[in-house]
This record gives C-alpha cells, structure tokens and sequence, in this order.
C-alpha cells in the first residue's frame, strides 16, 4: 500500500492532467501537506519585486524558493535573508485615513514600511507560476540548489504547518480553480521591528486586501486588523456572489437522553457557478460532519479544523467541503443532504441547559435565508421550542416536535428544558414566553451564614461584642413568576415596534430563557438571559448593580425584540455595517423605553452610555478611542470592552443625533423607509446615511450627512465646546457675537452643532455652526438683545 500511494503522491506532484480531479480529497491533503520546497526552483534574487495593489514588496537580496508543483500548481514559496547584507522589504501605504489610523495605532505609523528577513508564502491566484517566470527570465537571478536543499529541511515543517492553517481553502481552489480572479495570496512576514504579521489578499472578501497579527493573550488567539481595505481601481469589480443558492431547509434532528445532538439536514439548491468539484459551507466546530449526499448519491466530505483561516474570516464558524461524484454545474437543482453530530448542549446544573452553538448548528452558505422545516426527537420530559408553526406528539417515552417557517429566514433558533410557558395575543400578533421551572446553580439563594444586627447611632462607652442573629430563609427565586408580566413586555413592544416600523417577520414570536447576561433576536424567537426572569430583589448582589445601573430590565427585552426588524428583516452588508444593527436595536428599545416613562429615564441612560464610552485608563485611552463604529467585529477582536461600548452606546448616540437633526416625525418615517426599502436584502453604512439625509429638514446643514458619518462613524473622538457670546450695538441693531471652540479632538475633526438664542417676545433662533481646528466665529443679527444663548438646546449632540 505505502508504494501506490508513493506513486499516487508522485503523479499529483508532478502535475499530471487530471489526476487531482479523480483523487480523493484525503489525498489531495495529503499531497498538499507533503509538498515539500522545491530546491531545483531555488534562486538568489537581487532586487525581486513583488507589486499587488498598495502593497509592495522588495526582495533586495536573498534567496527564494517555490513549492514543488501540485497538479501543476505551486502553492507556496519562502525567502530567506541570512547572511549579513541580504535584506528584504514591504511598503503598504492604505488609500484612505480611517485605514491609515487604524494601522497607525498598531505599528505607530500610518504606513507600512517593514524590513524583514524571512517570509513564507501561500497562494492560488497563480503567483507561483509567475513567478518562477520572472526568476527563469532574469537574469541577477541564479539558480541554487544545493542552497535550496539545505533551506528546504529547515522550511519544510514550517510550510507544512502554514499549509495546514489553511488547508481547506487551498483544497477548495485547487478543485473550483483559483486564477486571478478566485484564489488568493497570503504572506506571513517575520518583521524587524513589528514580529510575525500577515498580509492576505482575497478577492471573494467585499474588501480585498488585509494586513493583520495572530496574537495569543492569555491562552486565547485573536486577530488584529491592522488595516483591512478595498484597493484603488479605475473600474469597480463585480463582487463574487454565493457558489449555490439555498432554496429550503428540512431538517431532522435526534437529541439523546445524555444530549448529544445528531441530525440530517437537507438542502434544496441551485447551482450558480459554471463549474463545481466542491462545494464550501459553514458549521459550528462543536459539530463533526457524518456523510453527505447529493441527488440522493454519497459524496466525500472534508472537515478540518483551521484557525488562523477562521480568524481571518472573523467566524465562529468553519469549513467543510462536500464533492459529490459529478462536477455540479450551473442550474443544476437537487437536494444536498448532510448528517451532523456533537455535543451542543451544556448542563448549567438543575436540568437547566445552555445552548452553545445557536447561530450555526445547522450548515449555511453565507447565511442564506430560505424556509425552514425542522423537528426534533427528544426526550418526553423535555419542552423543545422553536418558531413558526409548532405541533408536538408524544411516541412512547420520546416526544417529537415539529417547526416550520414558511417565509424565509437567515437564522433560526430553538430552546430545550423544563419549562412552563405563557401566552400573549394581540392584533394579529402571539407572543409565547417560556421559563425554566428551577434556576440553574449559578444563581441559586443562598442564605448567608450569620447576619449582624443593623448599628445603632451615638456614643460607645465600651467595645461591644456583636451579636449575630439567626439566618432567615431567603424568599424563593422562581423564575416562573415574572413570566406573564415578561409575555406583556414583550408583546408591547412588539405591537410599538410594528406600528412604527411596519409587521415582524413572523407573526409569532417566541422568547425562552439561555443562561448567562445577554440576549440574541432570532427571526421568531428570542434567547433570553435567565436574569431578567428575576426580580430586582432576586438578582445575585454581582449581578444587581450591573442590570440596574444600564437598565437592563427595561430595555433587554425590548432590544432582542427589535432584532425581529434590525439584522432579520433587514440584515447587513458585512462587518463594517453590523454596528447598525444593535445600534438600531438598542435605541428602538430606548423609544419604547422612551414611551413608558418618559424621556428623562431615556435621558439619564445616554449619559450614563457616555461616561462609561469616555471613561479613560492608566494611559488616557478611553474604549471610544478604540476605533470607529464601522470597525465592528475588528474590535471585537482586540478590545472587547470596546466593542461593546462603541457598536451598542456610542452607536445608540448616532441615532440619537440624527433622531435631533431630522425630528422626531421625520426620524420614524426614516426607520420606516429603511425597513421597507432593504426588507429580506442587506443594507450598507452609506445607504443609512443616504435615506437619513432624504428626511433633512430644508433648512438644516450637512444636506448629503457626509460631515456628520465622517466624523461620527468613520472616525472617532468626543469634543468639549465652550461657547462665548458678547452683544454689540443696541437694539434694533443689536448684533450677537458667539465664539466656538472646540478641544480634546484631531484637528480634523469637525460638526454641525446648534445655538440657541431666545430673544423678547418669546422669539426663537438656532444658529448651526460647524467646529474646526480653531475658535469659530459668528456674528447673528438678533435686533434685541438676547435673553439667553443655548449651546445645544435638546442635548442631542455628543459632547464632553
């Protein structure tokens, strides 16, 4: 066997025609991680250029060496400068300034200007084939072998290892074909001054070209954006959309009495692509994929877990490729079915459960929305609960419930426990809560052992010993109770949201509980935290301050309701636009929040979101600093905290300002336009602040917003203003002078901010000035003299 797999290894290797379309895709990895460098393609290279886009890349002098060919493809090369004059460098300068700050706050400088000694590179864009032209042609460059095979039992683990981390799209474009076009380039630079960092470009991504560093912080990887943009070109390119298009979902799931989850999905697809030998989908890591099928025929499957590739794609999710027997072309229609297992399920003790894997339990492409059809078999004592249209039967000791969705929906989201349920009917709208019947352990009552008696006022004329009285029962938590009361919470804000934004995705909404601090908004169905089935009284002494002090009681649930219009009914482009989708969340339950009782509550909120967003450290950075809105999940990666204070507080402020700019009528027939122009279709940052400025005033500054997004959502920074008025001349000539300056900002930055001036008889006027780098200066004519001079009357521009 070792000899025909040798032989099967040397005919891939080699290039033969062919050969990598009938071998299995075991063996196709297998010949992908045994490719080893190639010494007789080993040169040393004076003055090598390498030119993609911004980047730039100077091989001054050293040597490189490709990868030996599989199927005619060389899928890697490194270079290395060792001795003492050898040298090599990259120059990236980003096109625009968000991207150029980004990078600055990572390497110091806002271009790219590296030397480094040693690179390894990956590519399917055919770069391996050019180059090894480039190097034949040229004439500096002199062939090395015998260099080569001693650089070679040095670099060759460490190309395996780099060929792992992204092993299945290099298997994927070495099936489908990569080319300019499809495939990609990576480089991993080991920098002199900056460490190891990566440059990736990817021509499937909405923005190619991305500079970034793999960073382990306390045993856990992330990934830093060092700058992450569209390169420049005369013409936009057409982006590449999905491979098949998703035309339904049936899925039928088995959840054993000790949890484990096992299910078959099927999928009705549409071929779009000329050409498929594999096809690419999504799943959680937490699943392992069993068999597949397509058109009812067996089809191999690929599964491997990669990190880096991961991080890179900003996912929770990964990989798997399916090759059915026969090259799927496009319209090809046919079912694609495939069999899952894994444990999804955690026990947070008391039979309550923790759902880890919500999003991606199920496999996607590009998270499609299509019908759904699931039912699940379970144990009798269990309540499963899901969206749509839900029936349940009883077969023996198992149960069997049934879930279907008609329209269609990106995500869809289901519940197990011990559960009890309420629920709500109103004008054509049904909200269903569940509650666990017990807590889980974490937040069980305990009574403290002894509990000293309150202290007594005056003078001590000797030291008292205290005296402890016996512990009282604590009042039973019971997370039932708040269940009605939570099931007409929900279905207010439900029936306030519909009246202004237009009808939910489903007409049924269904809410259970998840343990932990946080919600999800699932089209239908909403994850809640088992703390807001608590009273005040009843939260853990930890957690009582938290959820009081950010009001989570009263607008979590709101929020996740919400969700059923911002990021199901109109989703997002990519991450740069996702911060619209809690941002709009978040201050839709404001609104309602805002109705129950009244604006002061709304008011005290916003500036409790600021102190915290412009709260500073040890180093004067406060989480705003961090980055701008449209970053999104990038902070995510590298500041948490950060991300949650910019995607959720300062992102609920942007709304806030524009609900000022355009008033409060218009700001609702905005939200109205937005949910009907980009229902069931993605909508960007820009087509948010387009529609925005189609509801302007006539008479308002910033006509197109571009000022107000540049600053506020692009950018980053929160002035101080101090205003100055002084009154020249009398009435009826009377002139206000006002002075402006704003401070603790770039000098770039700048924004439109209104004045007040009350004038006798009740007269009114509001002057907008726009801040810059030096102290502004107007003069009003007012006739009277002014009464009172208001710097932003409404408090609705964001400010120190």
């Amino acid at each position: 066997m070792k000899w025909i797999w040798s032989l099967g290894l040397a005919l891939l290797t080699a290039g033969q025609a062919g050969e990598l379309q009938s071998a299995k895709l075991m063996e196709i990895s297998r010949v992908l991680q045994n490719a080893e460098l190639d010494p007789e393609a080993c040169f040393r290279v004076r003055d090598f250029t390498y030119r993609r886009n911004e980047i730039r890349v100077y091989l001054t002098e050293g040597v490189i060496m490709l990868r030996k060919p599989v199927n005619g493809v060389r899928s890697g090369a490194i270079f290395v400068a060792s001795e003492a004059l050898e040298d090599a460098e990259l120059v990236m300068l980003p096109p625009n300034r968000l991207e150029r700050k980004s990078l600055a706050s990572f390497t110091g400088s806002p271009n790219l200007n590296e030397h480094f000694r040693s690179a390894a590179f990956l590519f399917t864009d055919g770069s391996g084939e050019k180059w090894l032209e480039q190097l034949s042609r040229d004439e500096t460059a002199k062939r090395s072998p015998e260099r080569g095979v001693l650089l070679a039992e040095r670099w060759n683990g460490v190309m395996r290892n780099l060929s792992s981390s992204l092993e299945t799209r290099l298997m994927e474009d070495m099936m489908n074909g990569g080319g300019a076009e499809k495939g990609f380039f990576f480089g991993a630079f080991s920098g002199r001054e900056l460490g190891s960092f990566d440059v990736y470009f990817d021509p499937r991504s909405r923005e190619e070209l991305l500079v970034g560093q793999l960073e382990n912080l306390a045993g856990r990887s992330r990934y830093n954006f060092w700058a992450h943009f569209e390169p420049k070109r005369r013409e936009p390119r057409k982006l590449l959309g999905p491979p098949v298009t998703i035309e339904g979902f049936e899925v039928k799931a088995e959840i054993g009495d000790d949890l484990h989850f096992r299910a078959r999905v099927r999928m009705r697809l549409r071929v779009n692509e000329e050409e498929l030998r594999v096809l690419p989908l999504d799943v959680s890591p937490k699943l392992r994929i069993l068999s597949a099928k397509w058109k009812g025929d067996p089809v191999e499957v690929w599964q491997k877990d990669a990190l880096r590739a991961n991080l890179l794609r900003s996912t929770d999710s990964e990989v798997f490729l399916v090759r059915p027997p026969e090259v799927m072309r496009k319209g090809d229609m046919g079912i694609l079915e495939v069999e899952e297992e894994g444990d999804i399920f955690v026990q947070a003790g008391n039979g309550v459960l923790y759902l880890a894997t919500r999003a991606s339990w199920f496999p996607q492409i590009q998270f499609q929305a299509a019908p759904f059809e699931a039912s699940f078999e379970h144990t009798r004592q269990a309540t499963l609960v899901c969206p749509g249209l839900r029936t349940e039967v009883v077969v023996q000791d198992r149960k069997l419930t049934t879930c279907k969705v008609e329209q269609p929906v990106r995500l869809f989201g289901f519940n197990m426990g011990n559960f009890d349920s309420s629920l709500v009917k109103r004008g054509g709208l049904a909200v269903e809560v569940y509650a666990n019947k017990v807590l889980e352990t974490a937040l069980e009552r305990r009574a403290p052992s002894s509990i000293p008696p309150p202290s007594v006022p005056g003078p001590r004329r000797r030291q008292e010993q205290p005296v402890f009285l016996p512990p009282l029962p604590p009042p039973p938590s019971n997370p039932v109770a708040r269940m009605p009361s939570m099931a007409d919470e929900i279905a207010g804000a439900l029936e306030f949201f519909s009246a202004s934004f237009g009808p939910p995705p489903l007409p049924r909404v269904v809410a259970a509980p998840i343990p932990g601090a946080f919600g999800q908004g699932f089209p239908g169905f909403l994850y809640l935290s088992t703390l807001a089935y608590l009273e005040d009284s009843q939260l853990p002494a930890a957690d009582r301050a938290e959820w009081q002090s950010r009001n989570f009681r009263e607008i979590l649930q709101a929020h996740e309701v919400a969700h059923q219009w911002w990021g199901n009914l109109v989703s997002f482009e990519n991450y740069r636009d996702e911060w619209m989708s809690e941002a709009l969340a978040n201050y839709s339950a404001l609104l309602y929040l805002e109705k129950r009782k009244g604006a002061k509550v709304v008011e005290a909120l916003l500036n409790d979101y600021k102190s915290r967003f412009l709260m500073e450290d040890a180093q004067g950075k406060s989480l705003e600093s961090a980055g701008p809105l449209v970053f999104g999940m990038r902070l995510r990666h590298s500041n948490p905290r950060a991300w949650l204070a910019v995607n959720y507080e300062k992102g609920t402020w942007i709304f806030h300002m524009l609900r000022a700019r355009l008033g409060d009528a218009a700001f609702l027939q905005m939200l109205g336009h937005l949910t009907r122009e980009f229902a069931a279709k993605p909508m960007t940052t820009d087509d948010l602040r387009r529609i925005a400025a189609q509801h302007l005033p006539k008479d308002a500054p910033d006509k197109d917003l571009e000022t107000f997004f540049e600053t506020w959502v692009y950018g980053t920074g929160v002035p101080q203003l101090t205003l100055t008025t002084a009154v020249k001349g009398a009435a009826p000539r009377a002139r206000l002078e006002i002075r402006l300056q704003q401070s603790k900002v770039p000098e770039d930055f700048a924004i439109d901010v209104p004045v007040e001036i009350l004038l006798p008889k009740g007269q009114r006027m509001v002057k907008w000035i726009r801040t810059g780098p030096d102290e502004e200066v107007v003069e009003v004519a007012t006739g009277a003299v002014p009464l009172k001079v208001v710097l932003d009357p409404r408090n609705a521009t964001l400010k120190r």
